[in-house]
């Protein structure tokens, strides 16, 4: 190797001198103003001997290069939108010659009236000037960066924000953000700043898979609140920006078709649509109706399956300003329709009375066939009477249709069963139709009224509903291992006394706000203070009605086969006839909530100061159908909170700034945490019960962060945070006070304690980059649990015991990669980004150390976009590259077989001296291929 090395040092010399001997130009595009690079600039060489042109792109840092350019004279031009040409001169000799060209903003003027135009919210360097300028402490993703990522809904947007993870539905879907290691329930969601209802019949919080990710301009995801902030946010607010008009005439025009692995692989059940009605018996015809046969419909059991049903997804943008640019407006469509098939199996499980250790008492194989269909309508109108006076209209519709059909076999193993489908079984083909919908609408006014003196005012209406109708049917069977092996199977028959049971559900939120800000900026001591002032009034009414319909077999033929066709089977309704009028999810529940707030805004030196203090007062009440012995079936509460706030911004140099923030904040509980009731979630793993004691949360938090923006589009951001919450909600298993099965109940956990560290890193080298961010979380709450063991004198006995745990819904590790590819006079952009989730508590048990955890994963998915002609390219995306399932346990070995006192057998999935196993479900793949048209 020593001897070849002078040879390999020679041959590269001779290669690299050929290279420089042909010669190369190189250098960097950046603004004249303000030096930051011009990312796609156009930069042409042009030959002064031969006239002959080439052409290449600036990186996305700004820099070009040309290379094995022959010796001689050359002129140099860059153009860049919005500025004026920069073209210099150069000669090449067999050397490198580096030529940095500065192009200069254009600068326009209108004599009559002054119009100042917006820059798009849509690109990646807007989303940094965001977070780079903001008053608080956020994030930011621009519609770019969602638009050629592998993301086409804004849940699954989220988990690339720094320190943020996703709650997925059972389709894999991304569903709820959780933010800094806080459950749901301590988000608020946000459309152009003001606040939404949710379609959920029992939260508060909205579910982001209802939104697609193309209507938006930009995501915001605030970690600090200021005064001027709705309050209820302690671990911040995710703000959807719509789009705007732009200055131009602006269309884009997305065609896809996706499909996933799995239906691909096993094919889809889909079920037939309701030929009756979508509302109850009871609710069409009153309280006193009595339903027969008739009024129901057996189409939700009517399955066929479709061995690839193609996914569609479709998107419209239009809009832009008149001549005068006073009238702007924009209309954003958006369809997206989408089949998932998930497969899983789950573990019911109790705690054992003598070791304290899990017992799981069945198995359940589960198929899930669900189709998402999203339909949006988004429209923005404003107009500019002068300078001084601006009015803007916001529409939104938002549209989820989900059909979902469910199979279940569950396996008893309280007979000491050993799998899966051995004993009795029963089974459950289920299907549900849900229809969520987002009404948005406001009207936005700005006036200023002198130099120093401005009002901004904002009425808004909105309303959410869900309409959902579910079809159980309930049977039963057996299959017996032989000796030799074989499995011999019962008949497949109805259950005799839960046959057949129809529900339906439907509810409403809906909010009327309005809201006023004055905004008065003298100069006071040398120094212009920008003094706030405004208020706020909210009106929510939501109602909401539900019944089931149960249907048995007749006593004169009450043993029925099920052939697969339910057309053959007879049914009688039960003795609920009228519906379930009495049922805690019948109910109206009103809140009001009023607010002002102070606030002040100056700069001194280097250092802005933000601060002030917002006061809410909330009044709630509520009547639900529960019996009037029922304790709990009216109620009413009302509290105020006083939350101030501060935030400094301390501006090291033009590039970077040291942040520090305090803020109070509140969380109220969900509305049907406070109603009395006991009722099941279809698929929830327990019902859950109502805690009319339930008080809402409060919390102190502190941040720090230190931002540097080195060129457009790289930024590094590193920062930390604490939070101190007082009477956090968590759900907890309970004992039912009626069986003393375990429950889900809301409650109020003491003190908790939630810090930890965010770092987020974008940087680019020429056309290549990668964008990084992790976040450790660390929280602390405890909580008393209880303990079986058995006494000195052998008695089963259960003991009050503290234990200390994270947060349900906090991982300590989270983290994103995604290398990046970027080249614009190709016009390819590729991604290939992995999201890592450490563990974290899925749901909180009443005894020691069985909570129920979920386990940490890596997901990976790609995407790339490549322009084929002009203003039109061909884009693709694959989510869940590695298959990625959802995982959940318990942190207590499963008994070994034959231990003493142990509850444990050979079972499936279940490996004695491990974790207790509960639940795994797998998506598999979905791919999509499309277009994209931007004109």
């Amino acid at each position: 190797m020593k001897k070849r090395l002078p040879l390999l040092i020679l041959l590269f010399c001779l290669v690299t001198g050929f290279t420089y001997a042909q010669g190369i130009i190189k250098g960097t595009v950046t603004d004249k103003k303000n030096g930051d690079p011009l990312p796609g600039s156009t930069i042409t060489l042009k030959s002064e001997s031969t006239g002959q042109k080439m052409s290449t792109s600036a990186g996305l840092d700004g820099t070009y290069i040309f290379k094995n350019i022959t010796d001689g004279k050359y002129e140099i031009e860059a153009k860049y939108i919005s500025y004026n040409d920069a073209s210099k001169s150069v000669t090449v000799n067999g050397n490198i010659a580096v030529v940095n060209l500065s192009p200069e903003p254009k600068s326009s003027t209108l004599n009559e009236v002054a119009v100042t135009s917006t820059a798009s919210k849509a690109t990646d360097q807007s989303a940094i000037n965001a977070v780079h300028r903001s008053d608080q402490i956020l994030n930011a993703v621009s519609a770019r960066t969602i638009e050629v990522s592998p993301d086409i809904t804004v849940a699954n947007v989220t988990q690339r924000v720094s320190g943020i993870s996703i709650e997925r539905s059972n389709n894999g879907e991304g569903q709820y953000a959780i933010i800094r290691g806080m459950e749901k329930r301590y988000t608020y969601t946000l459309i152009n700043g003001y606040k939404i209802p949710s379609p959920d019949n029992k939260n508060r919080y909205v579910p982001l898979d209802i939104f697609p990710a193309d209507i938006i301009d930009r995501l915001e995801v605030y970690k600090s609140l200021t005064p001027s902030m709705e309050g209820d946010a302690i671990a911040g607010g995710i703000n959807l920006v719509l789009k705007d008009a732009p200055d131009d005439f602006m269309m884009r025009l997305n065609l896809g078709a996706g499909f996933s692995q799995s239906v691909a692989d096993y094919g889809f059940n889909k079920f037939g649509n309701n030929d009756k009605s979508l509302r109850s018996p009871r609710i069409i015809n009153g309280n006193d109706y009595v339903a027969s046969i008739a009024d129901f419909s057996n189409n939700g059991q009517h399955f066929t399956n479709s061995k690839l049903p193609i996914g569609t997804i479709a998107g419209l943008s239009i809009g832009g300003r008149t001549a005068d640019k006073k009238f702007g407006a924009l209309v954003s469509l958006s369809y997206q329709n989408i089949f998932k098939d998930t497969k899983g199996v789950f573990f019911s499980t109790e705690v054992d009375a003598v070791s304290n250790l899990p017992k799981p008492t069945s198995i359940q194989s589960r198929l899930y066939n669900t189709q998402q269909e999203r339909s949006s309508a988004v429209g923005r109108f404003d107009y500019k009477f002068d300078g001084r006076n601006k009015l803007t209209l916001d529409a939104a519709y938002i549209d989820l249709a989900q059909n979902q059909y469910r199979y279940v076999s569950d396996t008893s193993l309280t007979l000491a069963r050993t799998g899966i489908g051995q004993g009795r079984i029963t089974e459950q083909p289920r299907s549900i139709r849900n229809v969520q919908k987002i009404y948005n609408f406001s009207l936005h006014g700005d006036h200023k009224l002198a130099d120093d003196l401005s009002i901004n005012w904002t009425g808004v209406y909105s309303k959410a509903t869900a309409n959902e109708n579910r079809y159980e049917l309930n049977l039963v069977t057996s299959r017996t291992l032989q000796p030799s092996g074989d499995v011999v199977q019962a008949p497949l028959t109805v259950d005799a006394s839960n046959g057949f049971a129809q529900t339906f559900a439907y509810n409403s939120d809906q909010d009327k706000s309005g809201y006023l800000n004055v905004i008065y900026t003298p100069n006071l001591f040398g120094t212009k203070v920008e003094l706030s002032a405004g208020g706020m009034y909210r009106n929510k009414t939501r109602n909401s009605t539900y019944d089931e319909y149960t249907e048995t077999l007749p006593i004169t033929n009450s043993t029925q086969v099920y052939d697969g066709n339910i057309d053959h089977n007879t049914f009688e309704l039960a003795s609920n006839r009228q519906g379930t009028p009495g049922d805690a999810l019948n109910y109206d529940f009103t809140e009001n909530v009023g607010a002002a707030y102070g606030q002040f805004k100056f700069t001194v030196g280097k250092l802005q100061t933000l601060g002030g203090v917002r006061y809410e007062h909330t009044s709630q009440s509520w009547l639900d159908a529960e019996p009037v012995s029922k304790d709990g079936k009216t109620g009413s509460i009302k509290y105020y909170d006083l939350l101030p706030s501060v935030s400094f911004k301390y501006l090291l140099s033009d590039k970077e700034n040291l942040r520090a923030s305090y803020y109070s904040a509140i969380s109220r509980p969900n509305f049907y945490e406070i109603v009395p009731h006991t009722s099941g979630d279809p698929d929830a793993d327990y019902q859950e019960v109502g805690n009319t004691n339930l008080k809402h949360a409060t919390a102190d938090n502190f941040d720090l962060r230190y931002e540097f923006f080195p060129k457009p589009l790289d930024q590094f951001l590193v920062g930390v945070f604490y939070k101190n919450i007082n009477n956090p909600i968590e759900y907890a298993l309970v004992s039912s006070s009626s069986n003393k099965d375990l429950v889900l109940e809301a409650g109020n956990f003491g003190t908790a304690h939630n810090y930890g560290l965010e770092l987020d890193v974008t940087k680019y080298i020429s056309h290549f980059g990668f964008r990084a961010n992790y976040s450790f979380t660390e929280s602390q709450i405890t909580t008393s649990k209880q303990e079986a063991y058995k006494d000195a004198n052998g008695n089963n006995t259960i003991r009050t015991v503290d234990q200390t745990r994270p947060l349900q819904g906090q991982s300590k590790h989270l983290g994103n990669l995604s290398l990046l590819y970027k080249d614009n006079k190709s016009g390819l952009d590729a991604q290939i980004s992995a999201v890592y989730t450490g563990e974290r508590i899925n749901s909180v048990s009443q005894y020691l150390n069985n909570d129920v955890w979920q386990k940490a994963f890596v997901s990976l998915d790609l995407s790339a976009e490549k322009r084929i002609f002009k203003k039109l390219f061909v884009y693709g995306k694959v989510t869940n590259l590695l298959n990625t399932p959802y995982q959940l346990f318990i942190k207590l070995p499963y008994p070994p077989l034959a231990a003493p006192g142990a509850a444990g057998q050979a079972i499936e999935y279940q490996q004695a001296g491990q974790n207790t196993f509960v639940r795994k479900d797998n998506y598999q793949q979905y791919y999509i291929l499309g277009l994209h048209y931007k004109l």
